[in-house]
């Protein structure tokens, strides 16, 4: 375990206020919204070997809730980030023809086909850089609708990757918890790793010494930073893909965390590490630091 310096783990906290009120505002339509069950095929063998329980869920399934969300959520969107208050109204607008634009567009983000994001934030008069977000987080509180009745579905003993076993996203973050066998916890107390959806919001066990995304699992090749005054927060590194992740350690803490501001509030840690020459697992709107900043 190394160490990082307070000077580079301080500032950032401007940014937090508006994440906050965005995680309020999933929540608060994901709630919201008209039951709309996504009924899928649940295959246990396809789940063992690595498909999501989602993986085969068409666009069009998904269409009439992203529609719903996109209603209540776009206008306050544009209030939470003024800056994107254009863009929040032109994509309602756009969203108003119904299917024959929101199946596209989901379509390419799920796919992670960025030339057909680019194309279709043209198409619709869009700045290409808000579409991903905007569509991000109103999927977001479609599936985390969803989540709550899949969850159970998504058994950790089968499930051994670092996507999520219910969506596919990456983890925004991880959290170190309590060991369910008390037994189990007296061996060792550094507690089980939980990585944290950034998309539907599950939360599912990993390995905790392997690399999220390569899997290397060299203790000479993964490290963990921490901070003096903040020794319960930490960056987990991986020397072979250059890539990292944020976990925070709530073994023998109580009060609870949440998931969905948490790693807003930790991207002092995000600027560390990537002043140090490492990628984020998951790029998010806050650990996106223009040049000269870090």
């Amino acid at each position: 375990m190394s160490a990082c310096t307070p000077a580079e783990a301080t500032g950032l906290d401007a940014i937090l206020p508006a994440f906050s009120a965005l995680a309020a505002l999933r929540r608060e339509v994901a709630a919201a919204l008209p039951d709309c069950p996504l009924e899928i095929p649940h295959d246990p063998d396809a789940f063992a070997a690595g498909e999501p329980l989602l993986a085969a869920l068409p666009a069009h399934r998904l269409a009439p809730g992203f529609l719903a969300a996109a209603e209540l959520m776009l206008p306050r969107l544009g209030e939470i980030f003024p800056a994107l208050a254009r863009e929040t109204t032109v994509l309602g607008q756009a969203l108003a023809m119904g299917p024959r634009t929101v199946e596209p567009l989901l379509s390419a983000y799920t796919d992670a086909r960025q030339e057909d994001i680019v194309l279709l934030a043209g198409e619709m008069g869009l700045d290409h850089r808000a579409l991903p977000f905007l569509t991000h987080e109103i999927l977001a509180a479609v599936l985390r609708r969803a989540a709550a009745t899949l969850s159970p579905l998504a058994d950790d003993a089968l499930w051994q990757r670092a996507s999520c076993p219910v969506c596919g996203s990456p983890p925004t973050m991880g959290m170190l918890k309590d060991k369910p066998d008390p037994s189990e916890f007296l061996i060792s107390k550094a507690g089980r790793l939980m990585l944290s959806c950034s998309l539907c919001g599950h939360l599912w066990r990993f390995p905790r010494l392997k690399c999220p995304t390569c899997g290397e699992l060299s203790h000479e090749k993964l490290d963990v930073l921490t901070v003096a005054e903040h020794p319960r927060e930490r960056i987990h590194t991986c020397s072979t893909c250059k890539h990292y992740l944020i976990v925070v350690d709530r073994v023998d803490q109580d009060e609870p965390l949440d998931l969905d501001v948490a790693p807003a509030g930790l991207a002092h840690l995000d600027a560390v590490a990537q002043a140090r020459g490492f990628t984020p697992i998951c790029p998010a709107p806050w650990n996106q630091f223009p040049e000269g900043d870090l």
